[in-house]
């Protein structure tokens, strides 16, 4: 079951990519997939506690929620909701690792774009193909990654 629930986790997150980048919008189907994906692997999986994953729901996306809130326009409500559902799936360390890489990559992509003069500093880009490849790196990678970085 565990594959099964891989498999769809990372064919959402390719459709969300595909379509964020094209239309800057994450539908909300897309989001209640993973939610629903999330919730089965909770019960058919045991590599993580409900504390886990309640945190890895929470600790991305409540800050993104709060900065959006104060700064209207920072994050979309779509990056959001994928933060939230898709935390309830990975977990704390593997949904923290999936931001970092995708803030890093974004930022990267954002300098660029600067760079070239393609984008000012005031426009948006859309942010979920870079949050999804960093989820991706993350469900394949990352107990590797944390492993090599907490343990020496």
């Amino acid at each position: 079951m565990e594959g099964i629930l891989q498999v769809a986790f990372v064919i959402m997150l390719i459709l969300i990519a595909a379509v964020d980048m094209k239309k800057r919008v994450i539908p909300n189907s897309f989001v209640m997939i993973i939610g629903i994906v999330a919730v089965m692997a909770m019960v058919f999986q045991d590599d993580l506690t409900f504390i886990n994953r309640l945190i890895g729901l929470s600790c991305i996306s409540l800050p993104l929620l709060i900065i959006t809130l104060l700064i209207p326009g920072a994050f979309g409500g779509g990056d959001i909701k994928l933060m939230a559902v898709s935390g309830l799936y990975l977990g704390i360390q593997l949904i923290l690792l999936s931001f970092f890489l995708g803030v890093l990559a974004g930022g990267v992509y954002g300098l660029w774009l600067l760079l070239i003069r393609k984008r000012g500093r005031k426009e948006h880009f859309a942010f979920g193909p870079f949050l999804c490849a960093g989820m991706m790196v993350a469900l394949f990678f990352g107990t590797q990654i944390v492993k090599v970085i907490f343990i020496r």
